[in-house]
């Protein structure tokens, strides 16, 4: 932030601090801040500057007034169902027969297909086809619908190819237009083409459901999508979609929903249902008003969560150990696949391996002879751009430039895999990957104070484009203690701010350590009160070998968040491998249990070994490595040493990990 910038602000009266979170934010005059603030729904854009809005209309009315069959086909995510929703309660009030079909992932795969299409047509006899967040990479199932008498209107947000279907479409990614915002979900453009059929008084009567895709989505929380959210959720507050007031009461959000419910417990629920192979579940968590009956669906969406969250974890797990025997996790992008993985759920877990190796994933499995799958990407590389051009080897794809969709033949697998890994490092070499941002400042606990948790508070609604603050703030001691119910957790506070680390209790004796620790935290809203930190990673800078081994040990389970510093890098490199050493200690550490029996941490233990010759750091590297082997087992404190167990040490990723360095 500049001083121009800065005295720019002087007469808003906002704190320095939040100046800059808004400058971060591209709101970097008050005139942008004016904007950004306004909520009024007649910011909203002309929906006839989106090219083919003008016939779709047409088109539309013509077919309510000649009471013609209309079928509306979505996709099986958040988006879709929000899209198929909004567009059939609205053409409902206009008395005119509709139906919709939610394809299933497995049986119908991403978008339209030929047999789809002909089965839909015996089923239905539509005069009017309607897609809405999907079709425009179907041009020859259009093509094929028209073929059978059926006219067709395109509504999409994807990224357009090369050929477009032969019909009108809708979609705010073409370039010849002039519509000044882009970044639509498909429920989105749906809302729309109701502002375009009636008025925008009509529209905002469904905001709610098009705020639940839109944060599900994750488009940019930014222009008309920050006006539509920010109405969506006072709606849903207000119990509009008895389904997802039901749906928040099941999943423990007793205060208002926020964007961050939608993101990270709704969505996902409702994105379950498409993912395990029945979106109309997640469409009738939305249409349904009837209590009972939402009660049962509700369950079976919870139900088939868990088994999305069970599948999931079991194929990330298969996904990592394929991707660290083979050495993938080096080349410039992953793509991994098996025939056994459930392609349903692909997406998530491509997510996380995009998270955990930071470079484009994509996870491909499947039935029979072809593979469907989903990638997710990191700033910098378009991953759209990269399958379109790796298009020869595939059968359909779709997405943007963060998250895609493909299939194809299996026997194309490996020739695509090299044609997309040599596309995405040619697009390194010519665009360098944008520097990681950890955080947007460093802030002091007396900063962090009520004045500044109020203008915080006004950025909601919070998500992609707009994220809520991520800050960081330095500690020395604090007391932090895991969750009762969930011991893996653990909390703290600096006496201005509670924090939550999830997953953080193996970082306990580090933050009650004297040694300064820089916190990174994401700031989340409480409905008004001081907001929740939640911690994104600990970094701590050691000074004693106690302090050095405690680093040690999360750099070895894979917990530090940045890259070693030259100290720990010196420890790392003295580690030996040699066999003979880890027997050494694993003596040294068996004498010392038979005697005593007891066992607390490994820096505990190391301290009753009194022979010189040990080294703290060898000794934490050896009881990792015989810990993750099974050798030994820690239990209530206590260590217990499984003999019989073999020292196979190249079995261990911890060992392996150290090796490979040398």
């Amino acid at each position: 932030m500049t001083p121009e910038q800065l005295a720019a602000f002087n007469q808003t009266g906002y704190s320095e601090k939040f100046i800059r979170l808004l400058v971060e934010r591209g709101v970097d005059t008050p005139q942008k801040a004016e904007k950004f603030f306004n909520f009024d729904p007649h910011q909203l854009h002309d929906p006839f500057l989106l090219k083919g809005m003008q016939a779709a209309v047409t088109r539309l009315r013509d077919a309510i007034d000649q009471k013609q069959h209309i079928l509306i086909i979505g996709d099986y995510d958040a988006d879709g169902i929000c899209a198929t929703a909004i567009l059939y309660k609205y053409l409902l009030t206009q008395r005119v027969k509709t139906s919709y079909f939610l394809p299933e992932r497995d049986a119908d795969g991403y978008g339209l297909n030929i047999d789809l299409i002909k089965r839909l047509n015996e089923k239905f006899h539509p005069q009017l086809l309607v897609t809405v967040d999907c079709g425009i990479s179907c041009a020859e199932e259009i093509k094929y619908a028209q073929s059978l008498g059926i006219d067709c209107i395109v509504t999409d947000h994807h990224a357009i190819p090369a050929v477009t279907p032969n019909c009108t479409c809708v979609d705010p990614k073409f370039k010849d237009q002039d519509y000044p915002f882009d970044d639509l979900c498909g429920a989105g453009v749906a809302l729309k083409l109701v502002q375009a059929m009636e008025s925008l008084e009509v529209a905002e009567k469904y905001f709610d459901i098009c705020a639940i895709a839109t944060v599900a989505d994750i488009v940019s929380l930014t222009d008309e999508n920050r006006v539509i959210v920010h109405h969506g959720l006072k709606m849903l507050n207000q119990g509009t979609v008895p389904g997802i007031t039901a749906l928040a009461k099941a999943c423990n959000i007793r205060n208002e929903i926020k964007s961050g419910d939608i993101s990270f417990r709704l969505g996902p629920k409702i994105n379950a249902s498409g993912r395990m192979g029945n979106a109309k579940r997640g469409l009738d968590v939305i249409l349904e008003q009837d209590p009972e009956r939402l009660d049962r669906i509700i369950k079976n969406l919870l139900f088939m969560n868990v088994k999305r969250q069970e599948l999931c974890t079991s194929i990330f797990n298969e996904s990592v150990a394929l991707i660290e025997s083979e050495g993938l996790q080096n080349d410039c992008a992953i793509v991994i696949a098996k025939p056994e993985w459930e392609s349903g759920v692909l997406g998530i877990v491509a997510v996380r391996l995009t998270e955990k190796y930071g470079k484009p994933c994509l996870v491909l499995g499947g039935k029979g002879e072809v593979y469907k799958g989903s990638g997710r990407s990191i700033p910098g590389i378009n991953l759209i751009e990269c399958i379109t051009k790796s298009a020869e080897y595939l059968s359909t794809f779709g997405g943007h430039s963060m998250a895609a969709g493909v299939s194809l033949p299996v026997e194309n697998f490996d020739k695509f895999r090299r044609l997309f890994q040599s596309i995405v490092a040619e697009s390194l070499a010519t665009k360098p990957l944008e520097n990681c941002k950890y955080y947007d400042f460093e802030i002091s606990a007396e900063e962090l104070n009520p004045k500044f948790f109020s203008e915080v508070a006004t950025l909601e609604p919070t998500g992609c484009g707009n994220p809520s603050p991520v800050l960081m703030t330095v500690l020395h001691q604090t007391h932090a203690s895991s969750l009762p119910a969930h011991p893996t957790h653990t909390k703290f506070d600096n006496g201005q701010l509670k924090f939550i680390f999830f997953g953080g209790a193996v970082f306990n004796e580090i933050l009650a350590a004297p040694c300064v620790k820089s916190v990174i935290f994401e700031l989340q809203q409480n409905n008004g009160v001081a907001p929740q930190a939640v911690v994104k990673c600990v970094i701590p800078f050691a000074i004693n070998d106690d302090e050095k081994a405690m680093v040690l040990q999360r750099y070895l389970h894979d917990d530090l968040a940045v890259t070693p510093d030259v100290n720990l890098q010196t420890i790392i490199n003295e580690l030996s491998v040699d066999r003979a050493v880890f027997i050494d200690y694993y003596k040294a550490t068996l004498n010392l249990v038979n005697q005593n029996n007891f066992c607390q941490s490994p820096l505990k233990l190391f301290a009753k070994i009194v022979l010189p010759e040990k080294n703290l750091f060898q000794f934490v590297f050896c009881f990792a490595v015989f810990e993750q082997l099974g050798i030994y087992e820690v239990v209530r404190n206590r260590l217990r040493i499984h003999n019989e167990r073999t020292t196979e040490l190249n079995k261990s990723a911890i060992y392996n990990k150290i090796v490979n360095l040398k």
